[in-house]
């Protein structure tokens, strides 16, 4: 299955790339970035705690492109969607659209969506020698929608379709007010204790008992009960030590800022509307948007 992918950063290539490669799709990248373009014509390298895999992906300008593609999946952030839809448009493309975004909020740009839920951290991307180098964790999921665009997903381990778009929403939450929401507190909090990078502030007993609370506290709002939110909450901790030298300072840029507040207020205000008290979730959201 021909599949474009938009957006060539972290998540395309740490997650996206090596992921429907592994299923069998044909994938052919694009990017507004040229240098990121010719860099990625000699292939790149995914390095994780574990193992590094040298990985070829066909490349493309954007210019260049034809609509002759069964598959899009974007990976360029909330703020390019727009842009990318017009490009979409002009160009012709018509192929449903994957979503490869991990937004808070869930948006509509595209006449044909397929609802994915995607879970890899990926801080960054290096130059090393003549390759792009990219640092993830070796944990990564996927949850999409079966249906015959996604099904030949269902050979990789890691990801799970679902029947319907109401199980594909649940697990979007899920994932997005616990992994997302965490993350920004590690950032939060490691910073107040000193702390630079989320493998430290993952070991910091304070940070430690915040992540562990503000889990229990978004359970009921995400259906989870109290044993499922600590076996949660133990496991963001563990892949959140993970040696990835992941940075607070990049969770909380400017960049970031915005989407990071957003991690906090959507499940407090969750909460408050059910006369649920959150005070980890309350502290955080004074701290961020003070």
């Amino acid at each position: 299955m021909k599949t474009l992918l938009i957006g060539l950063g972290q998540i395309g290539l740490g997650l996206i790339a090596p992921t429907f490669q592994k299923a069998g799709y044909a994938i052919v990248g694009t990017d507004a970035n040229e240098d990121r373009l010719s860099a990625l014509r000699h292939g790149y390298i995914l390095k994780t705690p574990s193992k590094v895999e040298n990985i070829n992906i066909d490349v493309e300008s954007m210019d260049k492109v034809t609509e002759n593609f069964d598959l899009v999946v974007t990976s360029v952030g909330r703020k390019h969607l727009g842009k990318v839809a017009v490009w979409c448009q002009e160009k012709g493309i018509v192929a449903p659209v994957l979503m490869a975004e991990n937004l808070p909020d869930p948006v509509s740009f595209f006449p044909e969506q397929i609802p994915i839920v995607i879970d890899r951290i990926c801080p960054r991307i290096e130059t090393q020698g003549s390759l792009l180098t990219v640092i993830a964790e070796d944990y990564y999921k996927i949850v999409s929608l079966q249906n015959p665009i996604t099904s030949s997903l269902a050979v990789v381990e890691a990801v799970e379709l679902k029947d319907s778009e109401l199980s594909v929403e649940s697990r979007r939450k899920q994932k997005m007010f616990t992994v997302n929401t965490c993350h920004v507190l590690a950032a939060l909090f490691g910073q107040q204790f000193g702390c630079s990078l989320v493998e430290e502030s993952a070991r910091h007993p304070e940070v430690v008992s915040r992540i562990m609370a503000v889990v229990s506290e978004v359970g009921p709002w995400l259906g989870f009960d109290s044993q499922g939110a600590a076996a949660r909450a133990s496991e963001i901790l563990l892949r959140f030590a993970n040696p990835i030298q992941d940075s607070l300072s990049r969770i909380l840029s400017t960049t970031n800022r915005t989407s990071a507040l957003r991690y906090i207020e959507i499940p407090l205000n969750g909460l408050r509307s059910l006369g649920i008290q959150a005070p980890v979730l309350e502290e955080a959201y004074l701290l961020l948007s003070s």
